[in-house]
């Protein structure tokens, strides 16, 4: 073969690659986080092998529907305490592409600990309506609408919230805009979502990192989904919050790296803040890793907002 004809090839191999490069920036990877898997309970029974309903966790619950302000339907589990006396309604928030029943364990926790929980499918996810997840930009305004609801249910009953991953990013930026939220509990979250952006994006491309790239790719979800992805950051959220918060990270979390948490704790105000790190953990077995360490961790926490 003449060395025309090999260059003439590479050069058609090379304009298919940038094509399909372009094809990929501009019509995969804005979509990618925006509209996340939506798993039905039924598609996690692999995860949870008590499986979904309440009562197999020994817990009391009734569903019910949230209304968004920009009139959405979220779907939300309420559990009672396993208690006499319950002391508040903590709010669970699941992470990307999960739903609101990966939280039982939790909400077992919370209830024998004396606390009922509101379990919640975010905005995209679960059985709650909504086409775009916008990692906390309109999420902490549904929060809003959660405690609207849970203080005409029980008028004078404290709230607090726990979230984990993207559900911890929206607990901090709902926590700086909604003071009825008297605690937090946050799981391995960001800090600034253009910066976790750039760490997911790695995985697409052999762990390269590019700004310019980060950029162009959530600039147009924003767009596709109506949110302005510079001004979702937890951190700035974080600094605005005088209620006490547990931190908790794993120091081995290869997709969000604990020192986007760790950043968050530092630059939350709040008296009676805690942080957590959870050495050998990854991003999604810290319960795991941690065991009663980490089970004994969070019902101090609690304990202490009870005493409060």
């Amino acid at each position: 073969m003449s060395f025309k004809k090999i260059a003439r090839s590479l050069a058609i191999i090379l304009s298919l690659i940038l094509l399909l490069g372009f094809f990929v920036v501009e019509n995969i990877l804005p979509y990618s986080g925006i509209k996340p898997m939506r798993h039905q309970p039924e598609d996690l029974l692999w995860l949870l092998p008590k499986g979904v309903k309440p009562e197999n966790y020994g817990l009391s619950a009734k569903s019910l529907f949230i209304q968004t302000p920009d009139s959405l339907q979220l779907s939300a589990l309420i559990v009672n305490s396993n208690t006499d006396t319950t002391l508040a309604t903590v709010v669970l928030l699941h992470g990307i592409s999960a739903c609101k029943e990966v939280e039982l364990e939790r909400a077992k926790l919370l209830a024998d600990a004396g606390y009922a929980s509101l379990l919640l499918d975010l905005r995209a996810h679960g059985q709650s309506e909504g086409e775009y997840c916008t990692f906390g930009y309109h999420e902490k305004n549904d929060l809003r609408a959660v405690a609207d609801t849970l203080e005409k249910l029980f008028p004078r009953r404290p709230m607090a919230i726990w979230g984990a991953s993207l559900g911890g990013a929206v607990a901090l930026q709902a926590m700086a805009v909604e003071p009825r939220y008297s605690f937090g509990i946050v799981e391995s979250t960001f800090d600034e979502f253009d910066k976790v952006a750039m760490e997911y994006g790695a995985d697409w491309f052999f762990g390269m990192r590019s700004k310019w790239l980060t950029d162009r790719v959530i600039n147009k979800s924003g767009r596709i989904a109506h949110f302005e992805p510079d001004s979702v950051k937890p951190v700035i959220a974080a600094a605005q919050i005088d209620r006490p918060i547990l931190f908790i990270h794993g120091d081995k979390d290869a997709r969000i790296p604990m020192w986007f948490g760790e950043r968050n704790y530092l630059a939350c105000p709040a008296e009676g803040k805690r942080w957590y790190k959870v050495p050998g953990a990854g991003h999604n077995n810290l319960w795991k890793i941690a065991g009663d360490s980490m089970k004994q961790e969070v019902l101090l926490f609690l304990e202490e907002q009870s005493r409060g």
